[in-house]
């Protein structure tokens, strides 16, 4: 008979019940409630929360607020969605997050302090008759960013991936959501050793630990909410040999360099590296570049990946543009004639002398943009190592940039040869926030002897890759306005598409066109 009545229960209907702040405020102050307690608690529903004139902020804002509201517990936001004024999402299996928001009266404020009203569909729907597949979609994504050439796992502000993002917001900031990615990780993909986690709002590590991440020896943890050196707790059963912790507060915690050392290698005691600087006991701390700011540091990786791409393009004119019209360039190579013949150098044997005399004084300098790209076209073909780069900021105002970049290419044509380069540019600022080339001075000499051709891996065929082009902000608003003609996409999503695409009109349209088809867009997403 017991039996019975327990088969009975559970296919009984669920009846969904509108939780306001009314009812809310009644559930805080100990009223029992059972039925609306009891289907707080239920791993099976989905709850449905309305979000009252959400339409007026944007989606971050809005649930970082929530979640914010629920620590620390957790909650997590699916198929989230503005129609007119209001915003919605379901949750599911987030029984302690419902409690902390009744405590709050379903009243949250957001980052500006704004207050947002919230009203919850208790029971919005089983998750038989809503199925959201959310292991795919992680997958999916976790495989986009592994690289299994360098073995590394870029998880860098995971929450904005689009694969993900469309669907489920997924903070790895949520000590629940980042077991579960990295759990997931481990399991699904080869075996990592680079871990990067920049930009999670983290505030904790422990994941990794409970995720027994054991192959990791290369860990960053740039810009995140990292209050004490014991957060790395988790990291000491780990032979962790690089660390970055740039940008967390805990960086402020020390007056020296050598105590922000010591205290981090009390839980990474097989560390080499802190932040990009040699720590090798018995020496000085060695830097290998030279930054003087986050900002500086973003615009010279971005302008030196951009060129350099450019430039090992079999057709080089790609670079035209780049070059003011009065840019001066100049080439040195530091290898004698006899030894660059033997070695199938002799394509670099023209060299710059600025103290000889004569007519030949300027043979290798060139002065203009058309000149310095047919000086180029007269170089072998080239693939400069990214991964051996090291960066040196000479000089830096709002007008113009000074600074050395040096390391390893690849001469890919009459013969392969591994090279040392040095190359000083100044670049000057103009209209639209860009800027252009005013002097460009290129030295190169010979490898070291340990390197050798099979140590740098050619990883790209150009002429099939497809590279983020660096745009003005003009430029993306024309990309912005082509793209909404096209698809009848409002502004937003017609950003949020061109981005995940990394500004490529052709991608873009493609990955449009494929979710068009497959109805995923909501109808919000376009132009009413």
């Amino acid at each position: 008979m017991q039996m019975k009545q327990e088969k009975v229960k559970l296919n009984t209907p669920v009846i969904p019940v509108l939780m306001d702040t009314a009812i809310a405020i009644r559930i805080a102050m100990g009223a029992k409630m059972p039925h609306e307690r009891a289907l707080m608690n239920r791993s099976d529903l989905w709850h449905k929360i309305k979000v009252l004139k959400g339409g007026q902020f944007d989606k971050d804002t809005v649930l970082k607020g929530i979640l914010k509201a629920v620590e620390p517990n957790d909650l997590i936001p699916v198929k989230y969605q503005v129609c007119g004024e209001d915003a919605y999402f379901v949750a599911r299996n987030c029984g302690p997050a419902l409690e902390m928001l009744c405590k709050a009266n379903m009243i949250i404020k957001n980052a500006k302090g704004v207050a947002i009203v919230l009203i919850i569909t208790l029971g919005f729907a089983t998750i038989e008759d809503l199925k959201i597949h959310i292991q795919p979609l992680l997958l999916t994504a976790l495989t986009k960013r592994y690289n299994p050439n360098e073995k590394s796992l870029n998880l860098e502000s995971f929450h904005t991936e689009p694969d993900v993002d469309k669907t489920i917001y997924c903070p790895l900031s949520q000590l629940r959501t980042s077991n579960h990615v990295l759990k997931l990780a481990k399991t699904a993909i080869a075996t990592f050793e680079h871990l990067n986690l920049q930009h999670n709002e983290l505030f904790n590590i422990s994941a990794i630990e409970n995720s027994e991440l054991t192959s990791i020896k290369y860990l960053d943890l740039r810009y995140n909410n990292l209050l004490n050196m014991n957060t790395l707790a988790p990291l000491k059963n780990l032979e962790i040999i690089k660390l970055w912790l740039d940008g967390n507060p805990l960086c402020e915690n020390y007056s020296t360099a050598k105590q922000y050392v010591e205290s981090a290698k009390r839980y990474c005691s097989h560390l080499k590296e802190l932040d990009g600087v040699s720590i090798v006991e018995n020496m000085p701390l060695i830097y290998k570049d030279y930054f003087p700011d986050d900002k500086t540091q973003h615009f010279a990786h971005t302008f030196v990946s951009h060129f350099f791409y450019l430039f090992d393009q079999l057709d080089r004119t790609v670079l035209r543009g780049l070059y003011r019209k009065d840019a001066v360039y100049s080439f040195s190579f530091a290898m004698s004639h006899n030894i660059a013949q033997k070695t199938g150098l002799n394509q670099y044997t023209f060299n710059r002398n600025l103290l000889k005399k004569g007519p030949k004084k300027n043979t290798c300098i060139f002065f203009g943009q058309e000149d310095i790209l047919v000086a180029f076209s007269k170089l072998p073909r080239s693939y400069h190592d990214k991964s051996s780069f090291t960066y040196d900021i000479m000089f830096d105002n709002d007008k113009y940039i000074a600074f050395n970049v040096s390391g390893l290419f690849k001469k890919l044509s009459s013969g392969t040869n591994i090279l040392s380069f040095c190359r000083t540019f100044i670049l000057i600022a103009s209209s639209d926030n860009e800027y252009h080339i005013l002097n460009d001075q290129y030295h190169v000499w010979a490898a070291p002897n340990n390197i050798t051709p099979d140590k740098i891996v050619v990883k790209h065929v150009f002429e099939n890759e497809t590279e983020p082009v660096c745009f003005s902000p003009s430029e993306k608003a024309v990309l912005i306005t082509r793209i909404r003609q096209i698809t009848t996409l409002n502004k937003e999503w017609a950003e949020t598409y061109l981005i995940a695409a990394q500004w490529d009109m052709r991608k873009t349209i493609l990955d449009f066109m494929k979710d068009f088809k497959s109805s995923s867009i909501p109808d919000h997403a376009f132009v009413s």
